[in-house]
């Protein structure tokens, strides 16, 4: 007996575990103060403590204690870490409703693998070893479905984030099969064999509604990489062109050279020096522009950084350059646009929600053998919102954005990069470091 009580306990314990694991793994601690940890702690030991209670004392599934658990891990959820009501509700809510949904279903096909119609009432009202196999299949299940979640951590969190209305969706099936399946441990019900319905119904929609969910999110994921893809393309497409029109007024001037010389030459022959001076500053004016565009020696880059510093002048932005001589290969052309591109965009952005005289950009790139660090930072009004560690925009079209924002941690992935970004005293700073 003994023995069956410490397997219950630890069985419990890893109930409890894996729910405070999964919430320490995608959520940030509000305080990391060491009575804040203890506190955590032991709230994970309450909850497990009333759960042996619970099931020692009044029986191994209860629909209403789930809800009790539910409501206690929504309270830990909000006071510990950073996460709102919503989410810390619906991520509970799947914890528990599936586990609890497993029990239920090992315990009915307990009943038929071990031919004992006595099965399911052992499970629910008694500490045996029927109970331990079944709290341990469900438990092994839930956790390889966790050990899965955790490797693929931040896809998850992205796809959780963008679609949890489906996911109420899925915990609003499970819980109706709950309350139909439920009704197993009902001697009557089970007798008339009305409860085998409900087990071969609910398991088909809950795999159906699994397969809908996954092809949908499939589907709308390859539409938003299609127009992702689009979207750079266009950008491309955009630089390239400026880049040409660069080298015809280039073609353009030097072509002119030697009409200019001509003139030159005559004035000077002339004697009129007042004239070959101002003719020579108006000859010299666009080659100056010309000379202006160069600052790494890379052809895409100098591109981008003209037309923003362009744009950040007509928005009255003070914008400072600092580079070095930047390799041509070693990043390709889309990524370039894709980073600084969407980057310095934002930051223009930002700009123009502060007055004149505190607008300022500064770009800072260095490129050595093995990475190239591009530090970016502005002012900015101070306010920032985040969605799920990235930074939420606050404009209008929020989804073009979201792409943005997508394509510069795309671009960066490639590189097996680090991007890191901070923000104080108004001033937001953004670093990252390609490797190649």
């Amino acid at each position: 007996m003994i023995w069956l009580r410490v397997a219950q306990g630890v069985l419990c314990a890893v109930e409890i575990c894996g729910l405070y694991y999964l919430l320490q793994v995608f959520f940030d601690k509000r305080s990391d103060k060491a009575w804040s940890n203890i506190l955590w702690f032991l709230s994970g030991v309450l909850l497990w403590g009333l759960t042996v209670y619970h099931r020692e004392t009044v029986a191994m599934y209860s629909r209403f204690y789930m809800f009790l658990c539910i409501t206690l891990f929504v309270l830990v959820s909000i006071s510990f870490y950073r996460v709102k009501f919503i989410k810390a509700l619906l991520i509970s809510s799947l914890y528990f409703v599936i586990l609890y949904f497993l029990d239920l279903l090992f315990s009915y096909t307990g009943q038929y693998f071990f031919i004992s119609i006595d099965f399911i009432n052992c499970v629910q009202n008694e500490l045996c070893w029927k109970r331990i196999l079944t709290m341990s299949i469900g438990r092994a299940i839930l956790y390889i479905g966790l050990i899965g979640i955790i490797k693929k951590k931040k896809l998850i969190g992205q796809t959780f984030d963008k679609y949890q209305l489906m996911f109420w969706g899925f915990v609003s099936v499970v819980y109706i099969g709950l309350y139909f399946c439920e009704r197993i441990y009902y001697v009557p019900y089970r007798l008339k064999g009305s409860t085998d319905f409900y087990f071969i119904l609910f398991p088909s929609l809950l795999i159906l509604f699994f397969i809908i969910i996954v092809i949908y999110i499939m589907y709308i994921e390859k539409k938003n990489e299609i127009h992702l893809v689009n979207s750079q393309n266009n950008l491309i497409e955009k630089n390239y062109q400026e880049m040409f029109l660069l080298y015809q007024k280039r073609e353009r001037v030097f072509h002119d050279m030697k009409n200019h010389l001509a003139v030159l030459s005559m004035l000077i022959a002339e004697r009129d020096l007042d004239r070959a001076e101002s003719y020579i500053g108006k000859v010299t004016e666009p080659i100056l522009k010309l000379e202006h565009k160069k600052y790494t020696g890379n052809r895409i880059v100098d591109i981008i950084l003209a037309d923003k510093i362009e744009k950040a002048e007509n928005n009255d932005i003070d914008f400072m350059v600092k580079t070095g001589i930047i390799s041509e290969g070693r990043i390709q052309d889309i990524d370039w646009c894709s980073i600084l591109s969407n980057l310095l965009d934002n930051a223009i952005e930002a700009c123009l929600k502060l007055k004149e005289s505190e607008r300022w950009i500064k770009i800072n790139i260095n490129q050595n053998e093995c990475a190239t660090i591009i530090n970016i930072s502005n002012t900015f009004d101070g306010k920032i919102q985040r969605d799920n560690g990235w930074l939420k925009s606050s404009k209008n079209n929020e989804y073009m954005h979201g792409l943005g924002i997508k394509s510069v941690q795309n671009s960066v992935e490639k590189y097996n990069g680090i991007l890191e970004y901070r923000a104080e005293m108004k001033i937001f700073k953004i670093n990252i470091s390609l490797f190649y």
